[in-house]
């Protein structure tokens, strides 16, 4: 049997940086096998969420686990710090909004954007874009490359998101100064007015 201590101790960095969560790639490039892992599942250590996708037992809750397995089902090779310092993937549109907690938006299906096509069998959403994003056009926030709030704003503006949601993730991203008007306006690019999207906000929240 696999103590828990035992595969916290060689993955504990690797599960650290990443909310308790680490690949089967990660696994192996730490020196930890197929059958160390299968172990570890049985005896409790380690949970499977996904295909190659692991967690550490007792790790805590975390809000927004599908769309962290999802993110490291995706490019399972790379390493925290490789996903957020010169990413390819980056979490965008309804999935970035959820992130940031602006408006209700549901987000039941990841979405990214990508500057690559990408092997996948998750019921997933990728937005290629082949030249990527400009580094002013995302963030790191909850260990995720994810848009800009108004990058995600444009974004959604450009997905034909209806006028009531949009405005309440518009007005949440400007009562909590995550962007301005002007950026805002900017986002809009003349394909909506921004007092109609606020109004409609108001009515959507009635």
């Amino acid at each position: 049997m696999v103590a828990r201590s035992s595969i916290g101790a060689r993955l504990g960095a690797v599960a650290e940086s990443q909310h308790g969560y680490f690949t089967r790639a990660q696994a192996v490039r730490e020196g930890v096998g197929d059958m160390v892992l299968l172990r570890a599942v049985k005896s409790g250590a380690i949970e499977r969420l996904d295909h190659g996708v692991y967690r550490i037992a007792g790790a805590g809750y975390d809000p927004h686990q599908q769309l962290r397995v999802a993110w490291l089902r995706l490019t399972p090779e790379l390493s925290a710090r490789e996903r957020t310092l010169r990413p390819h993937l980056w979490v965008s549109h309804r999935s970035a909004a959820g992130l940031f907690d602006l408006g209700v938006t549901i987000a039941d299906v990841p979405e990214f954007v990508s500057d690559r096509r990408l092997q996948t069998r998750a019921k997933v959403r990728i937005h290629l874009r082949s030249g990527g994003l400009q580094r002013e056009e995302w963030t790191v926030h909850d260990g995720f490359a994810v848009t800009t709030p108004a990058r995600t704003i444009a974004d959604l503006v450009a997905d034909h998101m209806d006028g009531g949601h949009l405005g309440r993730i518009v007005a949440d991203a400007l009562a909590r100064g995550l962007v301005t008007r002007a950026e805002v306006e900017e986002a809009l690019g003349g394909r909506a007015d921004l007092g109609a999207i606020l109004e409609l906000a108001t009515g959507k929240a009635r």
